[in-house]
């Protein structure tokens, strides 16, 4: 008896802390599915709701692996503030507004008011429509073609409405309306209301340079669950003046570049922080073009800009960030303005005919 209870005891030694240990901790619980909140406003809201051959068991997350790209699920985030509309005159009297989101950074009247007292000594505009960030703004982009374009209303049944039942504000249009050249700015990463934006300025005459849009313009909506999270989808899709869908056609630019995206990146987050004569390589020594360069197809201030280097210490000198797009935009309008000048044997009653009212 003495040796069984002794080999108890030893057993229980052993084993006793795992008899006695407490039971693993349960898996915490998955997140709820957002799909019942979800479901039924994509029910009403988005625009190919059939294409997603919904059925009973689907999450949120198989909807969105369906819509190609057309709906995501987003995290808050709080910090992020559309950069204001940067304006800035650049040499030779051409007006440039960096849109790196379609918000004003004071009112909308105060652009218009730029527009209008520089509209009789202006030699053009450049808008940059480049790597724009969000949010959506499509009423931002119906003002912008208000200023340029003001019977253009094509977007405009696509603008929200405001708690008095009415659309979005109303247009404000510089007096008189700004009718020099426009050259648009737009690269891969130009979406959204943005890359609707630069269609319908293209068509009303303005001159694209750059890289394809990113294909992915259309008409969203966003809503945030009780997750905080932000539901973003296709509410209408936009069709192009060919009648081609934007989505997954790219606007092509009318002067196709090939851009280094690290320089360009580069160039514009200097622009943005007001350095914009070191991106266009402006200087008191620059050559610029002329109309004899033109005609002989020599760009003086490119060769002007590669014989700086030479003669910098290699080793020494920080990189010199030029923006290629910006300044071939210059040069166009540049070759606009020349193409514009009344030849010899042009006659009084030619010169009295009013400008064409078309942006390009």
């Amino acid at each position: 008896m003495n040796i069984f209870k002794s080999s108890l005891l030893s057993l229980l030694f052993v084993f006793g802390p795992i008899l006695r240990a407490d039971p693993p901790a349960a898996a915490p619980p998955n997140p709820a599915d957002p799909l019942p909140e979800a479901l039924p406003i994509l029910q009403s809201g988005y625009a190919d709701f059939a294409t997603l051959n919904y059925k009973p068991g689907d999450h949120l997350t198989d909807l969105i692996a369906r819509s190609n790209n057309e709906i995501s699920l987003n995290a808050p985030d709080a910090s992020l503030t559309p950069p204001p509309i940067l304006t800035a005159t650049l040499p030779n009297g051409i007006l440039y507004w960096r849109l790196a989101s379609l918000t004003p950074k004071k009112s909308w009247l105060d652009l218009a008011t730029q527009l209008a007292q520089a509209n009789s000594s202006a030699a053009g505009m450049i808008l940059d429509l480049r790597s724009n960030a969000g949010p959506e703004n499509i009423a931002g982009a119906a003002q912008i073609i208000d200023y340029f374009a003001p019977g253009d209303k094509t977007i405009w049944k696509f603008l929200p409405l405001l708690a008095d039942g009415h659309k979005f504000g109303g247009p404000v249009i510089p007096n008189p309306p700004f009718r020099g050249p426009i050259v648009v700015l737009i690269n891969h990463q130009t979406t959204g209301a943005a890359e609707i934006l630069a269609g319908r300025l293209k068509a009303d005459g303005a001159l694209l340079v750059g890289a394809g849009t990113s294909g992915t313009g259309a008409i969203f909506k966003e809503e945030k669950l009780s997750s905080g999270n932000v539901l973003r989808y296709v509410a209408a899709h936009y069709v192009q003046a060919d009648g081609s869908d934007l989505w997954n056609h790219p606007i092509v630019p009318d002067i196709s570049l090939a851009v280094d995206d690290r320089a360009e990146k580069a160039a514009l987050v200097l622009i943005g922080d007001n350095h914009i004569p070191d991106v266009i390589g402006e200087s008191s020594e620059r050559h610029r073009l002329s109309e004899a360069s033109l005609v002989q197809g020599q760009d003086p201030e490119w060769d002007g800009y590669l014989a700086s280097l030479e003669e910098r210490p290699v080793l020494l000198s920080v990189p010199v960030v030029h923006d290629v797009a910006l300044i071939s935009a210059i040069d166009s309008l540049k070759a606009i303005r020349l193409s514009q000048r009344p030849g010899p044997a042009q006659t009084t009653a030619d010169a009295s005919v009013p400008p064409s009212t078309s942006v390009q």
